[in-house]
């Protein structure tokens, strides 16, 4: 056989064989995409059943003691629906936290971190984000335009306790994201409790891609993301809380499972070395995974966000 049918044949082989890649990089990325933006989400009862029967939660505080007020306020996929909890305890200042909770998830998972906010005299303020829980919403981006929302129920916190306030916002997993992208549109918060959040959306689905499917994350990635700007006007090279935090002077606490391999403690260590604040701190919590810092000590998950948020009124205090 002459030597150029030889190199047809290859080249013929090699082009099936890619286009056959393609294909099946295509099928992945569009499940990928799926599972990311319309995942099976959490009732509030399953959140309750959940968090009762895995981390021996009890709501008895919840449901018959904090003054609650439900509410609703417009989001970009419709109506956002949450509850102010207040908080009698004297203070100095009102103080204010806004919780966000993770994907999957719904305000009732914010639940146990607003028992130490409240225990530290704060009003807090959960809520679903769209598409979880009982707010509107199709599909979720992550983080994307959740920042958006998330600006929408801090108008409303300040119209209900001013704009003095002393305003913190926690967030976990993909309510971390949010919060930290909103230090690039607002400059009313005092200070950040970010729990296991992701630096760069694209080097983060990278690394997802090759743990989850043990294929090559290029063109699964890209495809997944040429399929996101074109179904729901998300990029995700636009997703980059790293850059939010560098240019942000609000000071910022990390909190990470050290055993995070879902969102690997490399994403909240780059961004703790960009934090401008000195007053910011990076917390590795041992044994962890992924959003199970709490789970994993409690005790110690609280006086860390107490002792972060004391720091922070201290130093911002109007008589200092």
């Amino acid at each position: 056989m002459e030597w150029y049918w030889i190199l047809l044949i290859v080249l013929g082989a090699v082009a099936l064989l890619l286009a056959v890649y393609t294909v099946l990089a295509a099928i992945v990325a569009k499940g990928t995409l799926k599972a990311a933006v319309t995942p099976v989400a959490h009732t509030l009862q399953e959140a309750r059943t959940f968090q009762t029967e895995y981390e021996g939660m009890t709501y008895d505080d919840y449901d018959s003691v904090w003054r609650k007020q439900p509410f609703e306020v417009q989001g970009t996929q419709g109506a956002l629906r949450g509850e102010i909890i207040f908080n009698d305890a004297p203070t100095q200042r009102t103080k204010v936290a806004v919780l966000c909770h993770g994907h999957t998830w719904n305000r009732i998972n914010s639940l146990k971190y607003a028992r130490i906010f409240y225990a530290a005299g704060y009003n807090v303020v959960i809520y679903d984000h769209a598409y979880f829980g009982l707010s509107d919403g199709d599909h979720t981006t992550l983080g994307y335009f959740e920042r958006d929302d998330l600006c929408s129920v801090l108008n409303l916190v300040r119209s209900v306790f001013g704009k003095e306030a002393f305003l913190v916002l926690h967030g976990e997993s993909m309510g971390a994201v949010t919060t930290l992208r909103e230090l690039s549109v607002r400059n009313d918060i005092d200070a950040v409790v970010a729990d296991c959040a992701f630096a760069n959306a694209v080097k983060y689905f990278r690394q997802l891609c090759k743990k989850a499917t043990h294929l090559p994350s290029f063109p699964i990635v890209d495809i997944s993301n040429m399929l996101s700007k074109r179904r729901y006007a998300f990029d995700f090279a636009l997703l980059n809380p790293i850059d939010d935090v560098s240019a942000s002077n609000v000071p910022i606490c990390f909190i990470h499972g050290a055993a995070d391999r879902f969102i690997r403690p490399q994403h909240s260590e780059m961004m703790y070395q960009t934090a401008k604040n000195p007053l910011s701190e990076l917390h590795l919590m041992p044994n962890a995974g992924h959003a199970r810092s709490y789970h994993a000590d409690n005790a110690r998950y609280a006086r860390i966000v107490t002792d972060f948020v004391a720091k922070i009124e201290r130093q911002s205090s109007p008589d200092r």
